[in-house]
């Protein structure tokens, strides 16, 4: 392979992975993402959109009553009676102490948007994440 040949592959890659970066914030290569909260999650497959839901109003399959961790995974139990098991690398705890964060005491489980079985656990406060997950 010549120079410009390698020249040429690197430069087609570095453009695609920048339009890929430039067009994750509202569709407008030049309004760069400000925050994680400025994505949400509509119902294709948890692809990223511009607005986060209200945590406060989702349904009772995303309110999360019980997390049980035990020999490397979680089972979260859900307000509507059911039940989802999830690997440590694959579920993410964060806190949103926003006007659009869960309830105290009533986190929220929703799909991280990402290739793959990954999943955001949100929190109203950090307090709250050692007072729910308890040993299976």
């Amino acid at each position: 392979m010549n120079r410009r040949t390698i020249l040429a592959i690197l430069t087609g890659g570095v453009t695609v992975l920048y339009s890929r970066f430039a067009m994750a914030g509202n569709g407008d290569p030049n309004s760069p993402i400000r925050s994680w909260s400025a994505l949400r999650l509509n119902g294709k497959a948890g692809r990223a959109s511009a607005e986060f839901p209200d945590l406060k109003s989702v349904g009772t399959d995303r309110q999360v009553l019980s997390i049980a961790y035990s020999r490397g995974a979680y089972s979260v139990t859900m307000a509507n009676g059911g039940t989802g098991y999830f690997l440590e690398g694959a579920l993410r705890f964060k806190i949103d102490s926003s006007d659009l964060g869960p309830r105290v005491g009533m986190p929220v489980i929703l799909p991280a948007g990402t290739e793959g079985d990954r999943f955001w656990l949100f929190f109203a406060s950090p307090a709250e994440i050692g007072s729910f997950i308890h040993d299976a």
